[in-house]
């Protein structure tokens, strides 16, 4: 698989793994559940904490993983900030 394909695909997950965390941390915002009408006993409040936190986690490990695929590129950036 050549590198480019493995940055695309690094990012493409980056991004549904992001998406997730998003939308699982906005769906446990406090007061927002009993703001529309449901109950806690309605909504799997811990399957949702659990996907959040999962995917918060391999959100981490993605954008390591994207920062180490970037890594010339923040070099050469970060020499031509500070010359």
């Amino acid at each position: 698989m050549s590198r480019k394909m493995v940055i695309r695909i690094t990012s493409l997950l980056l991004l549904i793994v992001t998406v997730i965390c998003v939308v699982t941390g906005l769906i446990k915002w406090p007061g927002l559940i009993p703001a529309l009408g449901l109950t806690y006993r309605q909504v799997p409040v811990a399957l949702i904490t659990d996907i959040h936190d999962w995917s918060g986690l391999l959100m981490t490990v993605l954008v390591m993983v994207h920062i180490y695929q970037f890594r010339g590129f923040i070099r050469r950036m970060v020499r031509n900030l500070i010359a």
